[in-house]
Protein backbone atom coordinates (compact mmCIF):
# COMPACT_ATOMS: atom_id res chain seq x y z
CA UNK A 1 0.00 0.00 0.00
CA UNK A 2 1.41 3.44 -0.81
CA UNK A 3 2.22 5.67 1.90
CA UNK A 4 0.40 9.07 1.41
CA UNK A 5 3.29 11.47 0.54
CA UNK A 6 4.26 14.19 3.44
CA UNK A 7 3.97 11.16 5.67
CA UNK A 8 6.92 8.61 5.04
CA UNK A 9 9.58 9.04 8.26
CA UNK A 10 11.13 11.33 8.49
CA UNK A 11 9.92 14.55 6.81
CA UNK A 12 11.63 18.43 7.69
CA UNK A 13 10.48 18.40 11.20
CA UNK A 14 11.20 14.74 12.06
CA UNK A 15 15.04 15.42 10.07
CA UNK A 16 15.31 18.33 11.77
CA UNK A 17 14.91 16.42 15.38
CA UNK A 18 17.49 13.54 13.94
CA UNK A 19 19.88 16.27 13.25
CA UNK A 20 19.36 17.59 17.24
CA UNK A 21 19.41 14.25 18.40
CA UNK A 22 22.42 13.91 16.69
CA UNK A 23 24.35 17.24 18.22
CA UNK A 24 22.48 16.35 21.59
CA UNK A 25 24.24 12.71 22.00
CA UNK A 26 27.40 14.39 20.57
CA UNK A 27 27.60 16.73 23.27
CA UNK A 28 26.69 14.08 25.88
CA UNK A 29 29.75 11.32 24.87
CA UNK A 30 31.69 13.93 23.68
CA UNK A 31 32.44 14.54 27.77
CA UNK A 32 34.37 11.05 26.92
CA UNK A 33 36.19 12.87 24.64
CA UNK A 34 37.09 15.94 26.93
CA UNK A 35 38.32 13.24 29.50
CA UNK A 36 40.89 11.64 27.70
CA UNK A 37 42.41 15.42 26.76
CA UNK A 38 43.03 15.62 30.29
CA UNK A 39 45.97 12.90 29.50
CA UNK A 40 48.96 14.20 27.78
CA UNK A 41 49.16 11.24 25.54
CA UNK A 42 47.93 11.60 21.74
CA UNK A 43 47.02 7.96 21.03
CA UNK A 44 44.83 8.59 24.09
CA UNK A 45 42.65 11.55 23.20
CA UNK A 46 42.15 9.94 19.54
CA UNK A 47 40.86 6.77 21.17
CA UNK A 48 38.49 8.69 23.69
CA UNK A 49 37.70 10.54 20.36
CA UNK A 50 36.76 7.62 18.11
CA UNK A 51 34.98 6.03 21.00
CA UNK A 52 32.64 9.16 21.56
CA UNK A 53 32.02 9.42 17.98
CA UNK A 54 30.54 5.72 17.56
CA UNK A 55 28.40 6.16 20.44
CA UNK A 56 26.92 9.59 18.98
CA UNK A 57 26.49 8.68 15.52
CA UNK A 58 25.97 4.75 15.93
CA UNK A 59 23.32 5.76 19.16
CA UNK A 60 21.59 7.88 16.60
CA UNK A 61 21.23 5.30 13.97
CA UNK A 62 20.25 2.98 15.91
CA UNK A 63 17.00 5.31 17.53
CA UNK A 64 15.96 6.54 14.14
CA UNK A 65 15.95 3.09 12.48
CA UNK A 66 13.71 1.74 15.15
CA UNK A 67 11.78 4.65 14.57
CA UNK A 68 11.67 4.13 10.80
CA UNK A 69 10.91 0.52 11.36
CA UNK A 70 8.25 1.32 13.83
CA UNK A 71 6.03 3.54 11.34
CA UNK A 72 7.11 1.65 8.12
CA UNK A 73 7.07 -2.76 9.00
CA UNK A 74 7.75 -3.61 5.77
CA UNK A 75 9.49 -1.11 4.25
CA UNK A 76 13.57 -2.39 4.61
CA UNK A 77 15.46 0.35 6.71
CA UNK A 78 18.13 0.87 4.35
CA UNK A 79 18.42 0.34 0.44
CA UNK A 80 21.32 -0.50 -1.20
CA UNK A 81 20.65 -1.94 -4.50
CA UNK A 82 23.98 -2.74 -5.99
CA UNK A 83 25.85 -0.88 -8.13
CA UNK A 84 27.73 -2.21 -11.75
CA UNK A 85 31.89 -1.69 -11.32
CA UNK A 86 31.35 0.93 -14.02
CA UNK A 87 29.61 3.61 -11.73
CA UNK A 88 31.52 2.54 -8.99
CA UNK A 89 33.95 3.35 -10.92
CA UNK A 90 33.03 6.47 -12.73
CA UNK A 91 31.41 7.44 -9.39
CA UNK A 92 34.57 7.78 -7.68
CA UNK A 93 36.25 9.72 -10.91
CA UNK A 94 33.88 11.92 -10.61
CA UNK A 95 34.49 12.26 -6.84
CA UNK A 96 37.56 13.23 -7.10
CA UNK A 97 36.99 15.50 -9.67
CA UNK A 98 34.69 17.16 -7.06
CA UNK A 99 36.78 17.74 -4.29
CA UNK A 100 38.99 19.57 -6.56
CA UNK A 101 36.92 21.88 -8.24
CA UNK A 102 34.80 22.71 -4.52
CA UNK A 103 38.45 22.85 -2.46
CA UNK A 104 38.65 26.91 -3.60
CA UNK A 105 35.51 27.48 -1.96
CA UNK A 106 36.58 25.44 1.47
CA UNK A 107 38.99 28.89 2.04
CA UNK A 108 36.58 31.79 1.47
CA UNK A 109 35.82 32.35 5.17
CA UNK A 110 39.08 32.54 6.61
CA UNK A 111 39.46 29.63 9.80
CA UNK A 112 40.61 31.34 13.07
CA UNK A 113 43.66 29.86 15.03
CA UNK A 114 41.37 27.80 17.63
CA UNK A 115 39.58 26.16 15.39
CA UNK A 116 42.77 25.50 13.35
CA UNK A 117 44.25 24.43 16.48
CA UNK A 118 41.24 21.67 16.66
CA UNK A 119 41.87 20.94 13.20
CA UNK A 120 45.07 19.43 14.39
CA UNK A 121 43.78 17.75 17.51
CA UNK A 122 41.08 15.61 14.88
CA UNK A 123 43.36 14.47 11.95
CA UNK A 124 46.48 13.28 13.86
CA UNK A 125 48.48 10.56 11.79
CA UNK A 126 47.26 7.81 14.38
CA UNK A 127 44.87 5.00 13.85
CA UNK A 128 41.94 6.01 16.01
CA UNK A 129 41.65 9.49 14.15
CA UNK A 130 42.47 7.06 10.57
CA UNK A 131 39.29 4.90 12.07
CA UNK A 132 37.30 8.16 13.12
CA UNK A 133 37.63 10.36 9.70
CA UNK A 134 38.02 7.68 7.20
CA UNK A 135 36.07 4.44 8.49
CA UNK A 136 33.22 5.87 11.15
CA UNK A 137 31.94 9.18 10.26
CA UNK A 138 31.49 7.77 6.29
CA UNK A 139 29.43 4.79 7.35
CA UNK A 140 27.39 6.29 10.29
CA UNK A 141 26.82 9.56 9.09
CA UNK A 142 25.87 8.47 5.29
CA UNK A 143 23.08 5.74 7.08
CA UNK A 144 21.69 8.95 9.02
CA UNK A 145 21.68 11.32 6.15
CA UNK A 146 21.19 9.51 3.17
CA UNK A 147 20.15 6.06 4.24
CA UNK A 148 17.42 7.95 6.30
CA UNK A 149 16.87 11.46 5.85
CA UNK A 150 17.71 11.62 2.09
CA UNK A 151 15.25 8.19 1.23
CA UNK A 152 12.49 9.52 3.37
CA UNK A 153 12.39 13.27 1.97
CA UNK A 154 12.50 11.51 -1.28
CA UNK A 155 9.21 10.01 -0.78
CA UNK A 156 7.94 13.09 0.87
CA UNK A 157 9.35 16.10 -1.67
CA UNK A 158 10.88 16.70 -5.09
CA UNK A 159 14.25 15.35 -5.87
CA UNK A 160 15.98 18.78 -6.26
CA UNK A 161 14.02 19.97 -2.57
CA UNK A 162 14.98 16.84 -1.24
CA UNK A 163 18.86 16.84 -1.93
CA UNK A 164 19.49 21.04 -0.85
CA UNK A 165 17.90 20.23 2.22
CA UNK A 166 19.51 16.98 3.22
CA UNK A 167 22.75 19.07 2.29
CA UNK A 168 22.06 21.83 4.36
CA UNK A 169 21.29 19.74 7.37
CA UNK A 170 24.31 17.83 6.80
CA UNK A 171 26.82 20.94 6.55
CA UNK A 172 24.87 22.04 9.87
CA UNK A 173 25.68 19.06 11.43
CA UNK A 174 29.75 19.83 11.26
CA UNK A 175 29.29 22.83 13.65
CA UNK A 176 31.26 24.89 11.48
CA UNK A 177 30.66 27.89 8.91
CA UNK A 178 34.15 26.42 7.68
CA UNK A 179 33.87 23.20 6.81
CA UNK A 180 29.80 24.17 6.20
CA UNK A 181 30.39 24.75 2.52
CA UNK A 182 32.73 22.01 1.54
CA UNK A 183 29.83 19.64 3.31
CA UNK A 184 27.27 20.74 1.78
CA UNK A 185 28.35 20.70 -1.48
CA UNK A 186 29.81 17.11 -1.53
CA UNK A 187 26.58 16.08 0.57
CA UNK A 188 24.74 17.35 -2.55
CA UNK A 189 26.93 15.56 -4.86
CA UNK A 190 26.81 12.21 -2.67
CA UNK A 191 23.05 12.58 -2.66
CA UNK A 192 22.43 12.94 -6.25
CA UNK A 193 24.50 10.07 -6.38
CA UNK A 194 22.11 8.02 -3.49
CA UNK A 195 18.93 9.30 -5.43
CA UNK A 196 19.97 8.11 -9.15
CA UNK A 197 21.46 4.12 -7.43
CA UNK A 198 19.55 4.19 -4.25
CA UNK A 199 22.77 2.56 -3.07
CA UNK A 200 24.02 3.26 0.49
CA UNK A 201 27.04 1.31 -0.01
CA UNK A 202 28.06 4.10 -2.54
CA UNK A 203 27.08 6.67 -0.91
CA UNK A 204 29.49 5.55 1.96
CA UNK A 205 32.37 4.81 -0.68
CA UNK A 206 32.21 8.40 -2.13
CA UNK A 207 32.39 9.84 1.71
CA UNK A 208 35.21 7.37 2.87
CA UNK A 209 36.90 8.76 -0.29
CA UNK A 210 36.64 12.76 0.35
CA UNK A 211 37.64 11.35 3.98
CA UNK A 212 41.08 9.98 2.70
CA UNK A 213 41.98 12.35 0.25
CA UNK A 214 41.73 15.01 3.54
CA UNK A 215 43.78 12.42 5.49
CA UNK A 216 46.62 11.39 3.03
CA UNK A 217 47.06 15.40 2.18
CA UNK A 218 47.14 15.66 6.01
CA UNK A 219 50.05 12.82 6.31
CA UNK A 220 51.89 14.29 3.40
CA UNK A 221 51.99 17.95 3.68
CA UNK A 222 54.60 19.82 5.08
CA UNK A 223 51.53 22.52 6.07
CA UNK A 224 49.02 22.53 8.65
CA UNK A 225 45.82 20.14 8.46
CA UNK A 226 43.85 23.83 7.94
CA UNK A 227 46.64 25.09 5.13
CA UNK A 228 46.31 21.91 2.97
CA UNK A 229 45.41 22.50 -0.22
CA UNK A 230 45.71 20.33 -3.64
CA UNK A 231 47.96 23.28 -5.14
CA UNK A 232 51.15 22.14 -2.53
CA UNK A 233 50.94 19.02 -4.28
CA UNK A 234 50.91 19.88 -7.88
CA UNK A 235 54.46 21.42 -7.88
CA UNK A 236 53.10 24.55 -9.55
CA UNK A 237 50.38 26.95 -9.87
CA UNK A 238 49.81 26.34 -13.79
CA UNK A 239 49.73 22.00 -13.25
CA UNK A 240 46.89 23.49 -10.06
CA UNK A 241 44.94 25.38 -13.07
CA UNK A 242 45.34 22.67 -15.76
CA UNK A 243 44.20 19.66 -12.94
CA UNK A 244 41.33 22.09 -12.51
CA UNK A 245 40.43 22.68 -15.40
CA UNK A 246 40.58 19.18 -16.53
CA UNK A 247 38.30 17.89 -13.16
CA UNK A 248 35.51 20.57 -14.48
CA UNK A 249 35.86 18.92 -17.55
CA UNK A 250 35.36 15.64 -16.30
CA UNK A 251 32.12 16.40 -14.25
CA UNK A 252 30.74 18.26 -17.09
CA UNK A 253 31.25 14.60 -19.45
CA UNK A 254 30.14 12.71 -16.23
CA UNK A 255 26.85 14.75 -15.68
CA UNK A 256 25.80 14.87 -19.22
CA UNK A 257 27.04 11.21 -20.04
CA UNK A 258 25.43 9.85 -17.15
CA UNK A 259 22.75 6.89 -18.63
CA UNK A 260 25.88 5.63 -20.36
CA UNK A 261 27.71 5.08 -17.18
CA UNK A 262 24.90 5.13 -14.02
CA UNK A 263 22.32 1.99 -14.60
CA UNK A 264 18.69 2.97 -14.14
CA UNK A 265 17.60 2.94 -10.97
CA UNK A 266 14.77 0.43 -9.47
CA UNK A 267 11.07 1.30 -9.01
CA UNK A 268 11.39 1.91 -5.40
CA UNK A 269 7.81 1.37 -3.19
CA UNK A 270 6.51 4.29 -0.90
Amino acid sequence: METPRNTYYPNIKQAIGILLLFIFLSMIFGLITSLGSLAENELLQDITLLISYILAAGGTVIIIARMKKTQHPNVPVFLNHKPKIKTLVVTLVLTFAVIIVTEPLASLIPMPDSMKDLFETMFRPTIPAFLTAVIAAPILEELIFRGIILEGFLKNYSPVKSILLVSLLFGIAHLNIWQFIGAFVIGAFISWIYWKTRSIVLSIAVHMMNNLIGYLAMLFSSESVSDTTISDFTGSIEMYYAVFGISIIVLALGFYYRKIWMEKKQDISR
